[in-house]
C-alpha cells in the first residue's frame, strides 16, 4: 500500500518536471491532450507551445483566456507545406464568422475567409485570413494530428506581445476556439484545464481527473462560469473580505480571468474601499511610498517576517471563498519593500474585477465549458489517494 501511495504521489505531483524537460513537445507524461506553458518575464504573459504544420519547431502562443480564435504571423518562421487558406464559401469559414466581426465583406464568396484578429495585450485589431494547418497530438493513450483552422494576420499585430510569440492562442467559448475546436473533433465534451506557472504550467483540453488525477479533480471547489460580451470568462463576487473582515464594498461584482493581465485590477471606487481596508489590517506593516504600477507597498515594522493579511473572494455564497495570500498576493520590489500585486484599474471598466496572471498561478481551473462552471483549487493541497 506505502508502495502504491509513493508512485500515485510522485505521478501527481512531479509531472510537471518531466513536462519541463520536454517542452518543445507535447507532453506525452500525462493523460490527455497538454500543452506546455511558461510565464514571460518582461511582459507577465503566458506563453504556450503548440506543434503545428510539417516544421520540426514549436510554434509559440500567447495565451489569452477570452481570445475567439487561434492566429498567428504566418509570414514568419517555417513555411508549413501542409498549410492552406480557406476558401469565404467554405463550411468553416461560415463557423469561423459566428460571433466574429469581419474585417471587410467581399462580395466574391470563392475569395478567401476573411475574420478579425485580436491583440487584447494591447486593444489592437486587424484583418486576418482563415487557414488550417496539421495540429500534432500526444498524450499516454494515443498519437495523432486534427485539422486546426486559425487566423494568418500581418506582423504588426505581434506588438506588445511577449518576445519569441508567433501569435495568439484564443481560449474563449468561440466557435473556432482551441477548446472548442480540439471537442468538435474528438467528441469529447468541451473542457480547458489551466495551471500556471513561471516555468512549467500547462494548458489541456482535457480534464483535471485526465491530467492531474482523481485527487486533484475531487479537491476542486466549483462556481458558476459566464461570458462578457467581448468573450471573457466572469465569475460572481458577493463580496471581498481582508484578515476576515468583510469590505463594505457594494455587490455583487463580477471578475473577469486574465492571463494578458500581470495583477488583478479594481475598478477605482472599489479599490479606494479595497486600499483602505488593508491598510487598516495590515498592522504589523508600514506602508511605505508605492512603486509603479502599485499602489500599496509596505515594510516591516520589526526584524521578524511580516504575515500580511489574505484577500478572500466570496463567489456564489459567503461558504465558497477563493483565497489569495502569500506569493499569490505580494511582489517583492526590492530594498526590503514589498507590494500588494492588486492594483488601481481606473474607473472605465466593464468588469470591477479583472484577476490576474499572479492570483491565478499556482491555482487548478477547470473549466467546464458545457456545464457553465469552474473549479479552482491550489496544486499544493492536493492529496495523493492511497491505491
Amino acid at each position: 500500500m506505502a508502495s502504491s501511495t509513493s508512485c500515485l504521489n510522485l505521478f501527481v505531483f512531479s509531472f510537471l518536471s518531466v513536462l519541463l524537460t520536454t517542452k518543445s513537445q507535447i507532453s506525452e507524461s500525462v493523460n490527455g491532450v497538454v500543452f506546455p506553458v511558461t510565464r514571460d518575464l518582461s511582459t507577465g504573459q503566458y506563453v504556450a507551445e503548440i506543434r503545428l504544420g510539417d516544421s520540426s519547431e514549436p510554434v509559440k502562443l500567447v495565451v489569452d483566456l477570452s481570445g475567439q480564435l487561434l492566429w498567428l504571423d504566418c509570414s514568419s518562421g517555417h513555411l508549413s507545406t501542409s498549410r492552406s487558406l480557406i476558401s469565404g464559401s467554405s463550411s468553416g469559414c461560415l463557423k469561423a464568422k459566428v460571433g466574429n466581426d469581419r474585417a471587410s465583406s467581399r462580395r466574391d464568396q470563392n475569395t478567401d475567409c476573411d475574420l478579425l484578429a485580436k491583440n487584447g495585450a494591447v486593444g489592437i485589431t486587424a484583418r486576418g485570413e482563415l487557414a488550417t494547418d496539421v495540429l500534432s497530438l500526444g498524450s499516454v493513450s494515443s498519437q495523432g494530428t486534427v485539422d486546426l483552422l486559425f487566423a494568418c494576420a500581418p506582423t504588426f499585430l505581434l506588438r506588445g506581445l511577449a518576445s519569441g510569440a508567433q501569435g495568439v492562442m484564443g481560449l474563449s467559448k468561440a466557435q473556432i476556439s482551441l477548446p472548442s475546436q480540439l471537442a468538435a473533433e474528438t467528441n469529447e465534451p468541451r473542457r480547458l484545464t489551466v495551471y500556471l506557472s513561471p516555468s512549467n504550467g500547462v494548458l489541456s483540453t482535457s480534464s483535471v481527473e485526465e491530467v492531474f488525477g482523481t485527487a486533484a479533480a475531487r479537491s476542486l471547489v466549483y462556481t458558476p462560469l459566464s461570458t462578457s460580451s467581448s468573450g471573457g470568462y466572469l465569475i460572481n463576487v458577493k463580496s471581498i473580505r481582508v484578515n476576515g473582515e468583510k469590505l463594505a464594498a457594494k455587490g455583487p461584482l463580477s471578475a473577469e480571468l486574465s492571463t494578458l493581465v500581470p495583477y488583478t485590477t479594481l475598478e477605482s471606487s472599489l479599490y479606494a474601499v479595497f486600499a483602505e481596508g488593508y491598510v487598516k489590517a495590515a498592522t504589523n506593516a508600514k506602508s511605505v511610498a508605492p512603486v509603479a504600477p502599485f499602489g500599496l507597498c509596505f515594510t516591516s515594522t520589526s526584524s521578524a517576517e511580516v504575515e500580511f493579511p489574505a484577500v478572500e473572494l466570496a463567489l456564489q455564497s459567503e461558504m465558497v471563498r477563493w483565497r489569495i495570500q502569500g506569493k499569490n498576493l505580494l511582489v517583492d520590489v526590492g530594498g526590503g519593500v514589498q507590494c500588494l500585486g492588486i492594483v488601481d484599474g481606473g474607473s472605465n471598466r466593464v468588469s470591477p474585477i479583472t484577476m490576474g496572471g499572479l492570483q491565478l498561478e499556482g491555482f487548478v481551473l477547470d473549466f467546464d465549458l458545457g456545464n457553465s462552471m469552474m473549479g479552482f483549487g491550489q496544486r499544493n493541497s492536493f492529496r495523493p489517494e492511497a491505491l
